[in-house]
């Protein structure tokens, strides 16, 4: 029983892992930021992997962040950056759409490439 149970764990484990949507070379289409402090960066290809389950199709090439946390004004700084200088970014995302709710998958990490 404890060996059915470690097993079930590992398989729940694994699908998380794997639930995140990501971006490789990305260029920034565009970066959009509301009054509420809530935003995204929009890239010139989808995401790949496997996206949250909670993404709209409309959003498939987005990646939410919220310059109200420290970490999203990292991040607009980030991809406005890339955007000014035409670099290429390599994201990932959360597997979670908490910055915009049941629409589009929240940025986890990210570094702008050489």
């Amino acid at each position: 029983m404890k060996s059915f149970m470690v097993f079930v764990v590992l398989c729940f484990i694994s699908t998380q892992v794997n639930a995140l949507g990501q971006i490789v070379n990305g260029e920034v289409e565009h970066v959009r930021v509301d009054k509420s402090g809530k935003g995204y960066v929009k890239f010139k290809t989808n995401l790949i992997g496997t996206p949250a389950t909670c993404t709209q199709s409309t959003y498939a090439a987005v990646l939410a962040f919220d310059t109200n946390e420290a970490g999203g004004r990292s991040i607009y700084a980030l991809a406005l950056a890339a955007q000014a200088s035409g670099a290429k970014i390599t994201a990932k995302g959360t597997g979670l759409c908490g910055v915009y709710e049941n629409t589009m998958e929240d940025w986890s990490f990210g570094y702008i490439n050489k």
